[in-house]
């Protein structure tokens, strides 16, 4: 079973989805509530449903494990800008879910706001035009100070903060990304902020990591002043260990 966060303390797991078959993603949705169920099948590419099926069924699983709520009683809903909360059993925790290119990570906290977002690294090659669009001029000459091999690796850093921050804050691309400037080249990566976002809080902790060879995921979560960076556990979910049946 996966471990229960604390105040200082988050947990990531993920999963590989890209071996889920289609059948059993068939049977497994049955066990989404109905609403679930109906965005699952509005889906029209059974990569993305099956993302979408196994981070509902990751996020219940676990949370069921650690409130005793059956899964079928834990109730999630998404706010305005899409970040989902658990509406009932009534309980501190907070989760977060990110997918892409057939992998899926579920954040989870108690009692603080956390985010995460995952890229696919081998994903279509991104212009130069979205990083000089979504990106801080230092960000932008950090990437093109990279080789030509390395700057979609380096874009797709920044971006994932940029996101895992957005997500923490429940923000989603609601803010000028641009002014959102990232540092990678210290110990751990920093943030500041910029023109329309000047004056916001720069307190916060940052995490990366690779999961497997060609993803990428990142986390954010506020860090208070004086007070220590919080610990992350993460941990590799085998995908058919979420059978609903199980």
């Amino acid at each position: 079973m996966l471990p229960a966060p604390s105040f200082g303390h988050l947990v990531i797991a993920w999963t590989d989805v890209r071996l889920l078959p289609g059948d059993t993603a068939a049977e497994w949705v049955r066990s989404l509530p109905d609403d679930e169920q109906a965005r699952f099948a509005k889906y029209r590419h059974a990569p993305s449903a099956h993302e979408f099926l196994v981070g509902r069924l990751l996020a219940r699983r676990w949370l069921a494990a650690l409130t005793g709520t059956a899964a079928a009683g834990i109730a999630l809903v998404e706010g305005p800008r899409g970040r989902p909360a658990i509406a009932a059993p009534a309980t501190s925790l907070q989760f977060n879910l990110a997918h892409s290119g057939g992998v899926v990570a579920c954040i989870l906290s108690d009692g603080r706001e956390a985010g995460v977002d995952v890229e696919y690294l081998d994903r279509r090659p991104v212009p130069a035009d979205l990083w000089h669009r979504f990106c801080a001029p230092s960000e932008i000459a950090d990437i093109e100070a990279q080789p030509l091999d390395a700057r979609q690796h380096r874009f797709l850093t920044y971006w994932t903060l940029k996101e895992a921050y957005l997500k923490a804050r429940g923000l989603g691309i609601a803010v000028e990304l641009a002014d959102v400037a990232f540092s990678v080249t210290g110990l751990h990566p920093t943030v500041a902020f910029r023109e329309s976002l000047d004056g916001t809080p720069a307190d916060w902790a940052f995490g990366m990591f690779e999961a497997g060879p060609r993803h990428l995921i990142s986390w954010a979560t506020p860090q208070a002043p004086g007070t220590p960076r919080p610990a992350v556990d993460i941990h590799f979910v085998a995908v058919d260990t979420l059978d609903p049946a199980s």
